[in-house]
């Protein structure tokens, strides 16, 4: 598999994380609450999608408000 393939794989991985994410409170806080990318990575992991940092980084790349945390933009609260 391609890089670019990689990258619109965890891509895809990513959008459909942030959508449960939305739909689910419990792991909305969960995400709310981490400290670092890290953290959400391994929350994505723990619920079945594969994501690295670099897949939050082109995610949080297409928001304007860069003074949150990369993923509390995912909200739009």
């Amino acid at each position: 598999m391609t890089n670019s393939a990689l990258s619109a794989n965890q891509d895809n991985a990513l959008e459909a994380f942030i959508a449960l994410v939305r739909q689910n409170p419990d792991l909305k806080a969960q995400i709310k609450a981490a400290l670092n990318q890290d953290q959400v990575i391994d929350i994505a992991a723990a619920n079945g999608f594969e994501i690295d940092s670099s897949a939050i980084l082109r995610k949080w790349s297409k928001h304007t408000d860069f003074t949150q945390d990369t993923w509390m933009g995912w909200f739009e609260e």
